[in-house]
């Protein structure tokens, strides 16, 4: 079975952190996503492409979703295909099939012109041919710095932003020549977008900015026989086959599933190394579901796990000097919020997980909500320093919005859990000073919009566990 969002696990690549989704089984073909997005936006074609027999690895691109960045000024599309070499030879393949969409297609295209031995095939799906005044003005007007506010306008911001690159290319032009010829998809779409651009946060600008500084010219003449340049006939970058640099190379498809088709059955022609059987750390399986698993310190003596409040994250939690601790992210939240689509048993998931990692005997504690499950758990487990359980009568949704409220709304939250306990309850009597960085209010506003319902259901599990 493939599931959906596939396996993921953790890569080092030179000291770097890659998040890596696998799916399927056979030989390997990596799948690069697009701008401002993650590995999660090319589950569509990872699907097609495991259903003809093949593994679509397809990592976070370095800066982007959980991947971290590459340690340079202004990485262009080279040092990003480098970076794609060296995770490919860590993960011991000596051949691979590319698959890249937009920014994808330009580190896949650069790829294969740098590294000719190592690829079997490629698929370029939307590769850009910029006219110099294009290229000008993107690099001028679209990467505008992503920074937080107190307000919580960067919010707002982030989600009108969102939605006009559905409408307009480039999206900050209202010109009714630059408007596209499509419809605004839904919220959920437009708020998956928004996500991977908030775990990116402002380094979304150096993966974004390297689709802008690629030139065709420069890599198309190098490119393997094995290529396919394609586009979906709604792709706005499919009119730019008709320029000189891909005058003649590129073929249109009616539409992306089609597309999809195409690039699969190309690629299973052209077959690259088999894939390992498994790729990366840090996930386990309960089912069909995923939990991650952080060690955030080690050393001697007994175990020690941390289980963060609801809503939360094991970024929340500090690492404890000279013993070994481990986190968990709890079902639907932080690297753990994908999938979980029925009512969770946090207490069973919790268990189930302590005992395939061996912790089944393991010193307990946790924050909030997190020392509830702690404390049922094991009844010696101590509380760590928290606040007050409780949601107010009516639980705010953070479900999405048309207009993105919701953002706005997690950002205001996680405002206001740093002056009143419980946060709704804004009265003299629940008055707090516990006053915290901008960045850690919006990284906390960030942790509940990926908790989603599951902060609420945490909270209300834990209040009527102690009532």
């Amino acid at each position: 079975m493939v599931r959906t969002g596939g396996e993921r696990g953790f890569v080092t690549v030179d000291g770097r952190r890659v998040l890596v989704r696998r799916f399927g089984t056979g030989p390997a073909v990596m799948v690069i996503h697009g701008s401002p997005q993650s590995s999660r936006a090319v589950e569509a074609v990872c699907q097609a492409i495991a259903a003809r027999g093949l593994t679509a690895i397809a990592p976070d691109t370095p800066g982007a979703g959980r991947s971290d960045p590459l340690h340079l000024n202004h990485p262009d599309s080279a040092d990003y295909a480098r970076a794609l070499h060296r995770l490919v030879e860590t993960l011991g393949l000596s051949r691979v099939g590319l698959y890249g969409f937009h920014t994808g297609a330009a580190t896949v295209a650069t790829f294969a012109a740098m590294f000719p031995k190592t690829t079997a095939a490629t698929v370029c799906d939307g590769l850009p041919a910029w006219t110099e005044v294009e290229r000008s003005e993107c690099l001028a007007d679209y990467l505008p710095p992503f920074e937080p506010a107190w307000d919580g306008s960067h919010m707002a911001w982030l989600w009108t932003r969102m939605e006009a690159q559905t409408v307009f290319f480039p999206w900050f032009s209202t010109d009714p020549a630059a408007r596209m010829a499509m419809a605004v998809p839904s919220s959920k779409h437009i708020h998956a977008n928004a996500m991977d651009l908030l775990a990116t946060g402002d380094a979304y600008r150096p993966v974004y900015r390297a689709a802008f500084t690629f030139r065709a010219e420069a890599v198309v003449e190098r490119l393997p026989p094995s290529t396919l340049i394609a586009a979906s006939a709604a792709d706005i970058l499919a009119a730019h086959f008709k320029r000189p640099a891909l005058a003649g190379r590129g073929q249109t498809f009616v539409d992306a599933p089609t597309l999809h088709a195409v690039a699969a059955d190309h690629l299973a022609d052209h077959p690259g190394t088999p894939a390992p059987d498994h790729i990366g750390a840090c996930f386990i399986n309960l089912g069909d579901e995923r939990l991650a698993v952080h060690r955030v310190s080690d050393g001697p003596g007994r175990p020690l796990v941390l289980l963060h409040d609801s809503g939360g994250s094991t970024a929340d939690l500090a690492p404890v000097p000279g013993r070994p601790v481990v986190t968990l992210d709890l079902p639907g939240h932080g690297d753990s919020a994908e999938g979980w689509c029925g009512d969770i048993d946090w207490l069973q998931m919790t268990r189930a997980a302590l005992g395939h990692l061996g912790l089944g005997d393991a010193e307990i504690t946790g924050v909030g909500a997190g020392s509830v499950l702690a404390h049922a758990l094991s009844p010696i487990a101590s509380p760590m320093a928290g606040r007050t359980l409780g949601l107010p009568g009516t639980a705010p949704s953070l479900t999405p919005e048309w207009d993105g409220a919701h953002l706005v709304r997690a950002f205001r939250i996680a405002a206001w859990e740093q002056w009143f306990d419980p946060w709704h309850r804004r009265d003299p009597d629940h008055t707090v000073h516990r006053p915290a960085e901008l960045a850690a209010v919006h990284d906390r506003a960030v942790s509940l919009l990926k908790a989603h319902s599951r902060w609420t259901a945490f909270e209300a599990w834990a209040r009527a566990r102690i009532n």
